[in-house]
């Protein structure tokens, strides 16, 4: 009988177990989300890193890359690195609260939506550090806070010049999922590297007013092809897709944004405006491992951070003068002889 009892009883125990290790490869544990961990597999981590990403973890389009720079700081600075994944605005404290318990010492977000909850978690945990990618605070920053906003206006530019290049009708397309300030850089970087090439080329707009309804922005690059436009770049997030598709069907030309694209249809994309989370998050975790951040302020980066810039398959679909010229004005923007506006209150501005 005490055989028994004692056989049921290590029965229990093991799948009490069993349940709390899948929890916690659930959460994405430190080393863990399915990862493989550091080499130090005592847990003697030179630094422990989390990030906060989407309800699809790291496979998330805008986590994505955010992981890459954090797997690369495991394999190359000796970090414990982890995720928790949030559902919608509300799960920021709880998802931010969970890394803090994974003793987390940097905790990423990527997003404005996050930016409050960081803000508060900051203020009652001063020994952690919170980066905001892709984001700007207004008033006071906490010291261990770190805002970082890109310069997308730079790699806009030349998605626009490579735009007016390729064009044969003398059209060309923009098509954004809303007007907000977020998307002004997309288009005033994108129209300026247009009028660089082609003063005269003709630039259709459309806000979609949408991110997801693939419906919508399908109608509008349908619109935009019938009134002539070859070459389309759009920043309308997953629902964008349909754009890429259309333009396929038309055998003419997309530029994505955000996300690398090319892989949706090779020969369609011409090119993508990255932002290079990944590069981004690695920089900033080895200058915290080197004592060399300086936070509590917003930060703009851009091409000569790295920040930004186009997908690495567009040398494959221009010409090879086209690309060496694409890099020539990439250099022109890093050294200042270039500036890009981000908005309607700012100018186009060349220095030879």
């Amino acid at each position: 009988m005490l055989k028994r009892n004692a056989v049921k009883i290590w029965g229990k125990m093991l799948c009490l177990l069993v349940i709390a290790l899948l929890l916690l490869t659930g959460c994405g544990i430190l080393g863990g989300g399915g990862q493989d961990a550091p080499s130090d597999d005592s847990g003697n981590y030179a630094i422990k890193v989390g990030l906060i990403t989407g309800q699809d973890g790291i496979e998330d389009i805008y986590s994505e890359k955010a992981w890459e720079g954090l797997q690369k700081a495991q394999q190359e600075l000796n970090a414990g690195i982890g995720y928790a994944k949030v559902k919608n605005d509300k799960d920021y404290p709880s998802g931010l609260a969970e890394l803090k318990s994974q003793n987390c010492q940097v905790i990423f977000t990527i997003g404005p939506a996050a930016v409050p909850a960081a803000l508060e978690a900051a203020e009652k945990n001063p020994k952690i550090t919170y980066v905001c990618l892709d984001s700007t605070i207004e008033g006071t920053i906490p010291d261990n806070v770190l805002a970082v906003s890109y310069r997308v206006e730079e790699a806009a530019f030349l998605a626009g010049y490579l735009a007016a290049k390729r064009t044969e009708t003398n059209v060309v397309g923009f098509i954004s999922g809303d007007n907000k300030e977020a998307a002004q850089p997309y288009f005033y970087g994108f129209k300026s590297g247009v009028r660089f090439v082609n003063p005269n080329c003709e630039l259709l707009k459309g806000n979609a007013a949408t991110f997801t309804n693939k419906t919508r922005v399908e109608e509008m690059a349908e619109a935009m092809v019938n009134s002539d436009a070859d070459v389309i770049f759009h920043n309308a997030g997953l629902a964008g897709k349909a754009m890429i598709e259309v333009m396929e069907e038309k055998g003419k030309y997309a530029i994505g944004a955000d996300i690398d694209q090319n892989s949706l249809a090779p020969e369609t994309v011409l090119t993508s405006v990255i932002k290079e989370n990944g590069e981004v998050a690695y920089s900033i975790i080895k200058q915290i491992e080197e004592k060399t951040l300086a936070s509590g302020k917003n930060v703009s980066y851009g091409l000569a951070e790295n920040a930004v810039g186009l997908a690495e398959t567009t040398e494959s679909m221009v010409s090879e003068e086209t690309y060496t010229k694409i890099n020539e004005y990439k250099q022109k923007m890093i050294d200042g002889k270039i500036t890009v506006p981000a908005n309607e209150n700012e100018t186009f501005k060349i220095t030879y």
